[in-house]
């Protein structure tokens, strides 16, 4: 396993970066690790170098994004917007892509509470491209690994549970004692769909944008992090967008009452108006092109579903639940209960 002070030596042995690049300092490494361990070269200002290592229990997840970002690259309507495999070595369990230089994500790039429409937009077009592509032949998502593991909460398997902290198991704990969203979460189980290629990890994270040529304006996405794609729900990559929207919303409301959480929502610092015209170009874009798109109730339950995820995420770590985690929850019951309602009062959309 390379070390982060590895990283310039590595790139220089395999020819990606010059000498003089490392000498003059021109090579920057930050460490990004999540699931596997990863780092990014940023080389000048043009060019940038993710190097991915698996750990033991991930090692299956890099064949299978390399595999997946392979057959991307031939599509043309998505070859532009995701990582290029520049090396896989399954031997090491490393995988390297090459991204633009200057990309920013979707969290630094909403930090000033701007949430342009151009972004927005074009990430729709690219998910009804990416929601177009043939299942067949696309790599199978790798053992053990589920997307919409929410959708579980009700009876949770064992390894879910066990691996909570006892806030997370609080909030688990809040679900099951609701029936009619237990009832909810289980309808949508059933009905689970899986006919289309996704990204399964759309949250704002993977969601970069760049400056195109001759550009200051950052109007070009790029998806990274397709460990996850793969045949499955094409709305609940949808709905991840429109959670992690509603999401920054609540995280930026001032709660000091958890009886009440919607006393101070006048003073969000992400207020949901200055979102919804980005919301509303979102989703006119998809549905313009992807006929076969969802309905817009079902993507928003499976906003719920991504937006209860988020919520026991966020209580892990936690003695109990804090107030923005109960309200995520709150705020998933109310989705998965009147759709419509809080795509039309919310989200500022029509079907």
């Amino acid at each position: 396993m390379l070390e982060q002070s590895d990283m310039a030596h590595y790139l220089l042995s395999l020819g990606l970066v010059k000498p003089r690049d490392v000498v003059d300092g021109s090579v920057r490494v930050v460490d990004v690790s999540r699931r596997n361990c990863v780092f990014v070269a940023t080389v000048r200002a043009d060019q940038a170098y993710v190097i991915k290592q698996a750990l033991p229990r991930t090692a299956h997840t890099l064949a299978h994004e390399a595999a997946v970002l392979q057959v991307l690259a031939e599509t043309p309507e998505l070859a532009a917007h995701v990582p290029a495999v520049v090396r896989y070595e399954p031997d090491a369990d490393r995988l390297i892509l090459s991204t633009p230089g200057g990309a920013r994500d979707w969290t630094d790039h909403h930090s000033t509470g701007r949430f342009p429409r151009v972004p927005a937009r074009v990430l729709g077009r690219m998910l009804a491209a990416l929601h177009r592509v043939p299942p067949d032949g696309m790599e199978t998502l790798p053992p053990g690994v589920v997307r919409m593991w929410g959708l579980s909460l009700p009876e949770p398997p064992s390894e879910l549970l066990f691996g909570l902290s006892a806030g997370g198991q609080d909030l688990v704990a809040r679900v099951q004692a609701s029936r009619s969203l237990c009832d909810l979460l289980s309808e949508l189980r059933e009905s689970d769909a899986g006919g289309a290629v996704v990204h399964g990890d759309l949250r704002w994270d993977n969601c970069l944008v760049i400056a195109p040529a001759s550009s200051r304006r950052r109007t070009r996405v790029l998806l990274v992090d397709w460990e996850l794609a793969g045949a499955g729900a094409a709305g609940f990559d949808v709905g991840t967008v429109l959670a992690e929207y509603l999401c920054a919303w609540v995280g930026s409301v001032p709660i000091v009452d958890p009886a009440d959480p919607a006393r101070l929502v006048n003073r969000a610092r992400y207020p949901l108006r200055r979102m919804q015209p980005a919301l509303q170009d979102f989703w006119s874009a998809y549905r313009r092109h992807n006929p076969e798109s969802p309905t817009l109730g079902r993507v928003v339950q499976l906003a719920a579903v991504r937006i209860l995820q988020t919520a026991v995420e966020r209580a892990q770590g936690l003695a109990i639940p804090s107030a923005h985690v109960v309200t995520l929850l709150q705020l998933a019951d109310n989705l998965l209960r009147q759709p419509d309602d809080a795509a039309r009062g919310l989200l500022g959309l029509r079907a």
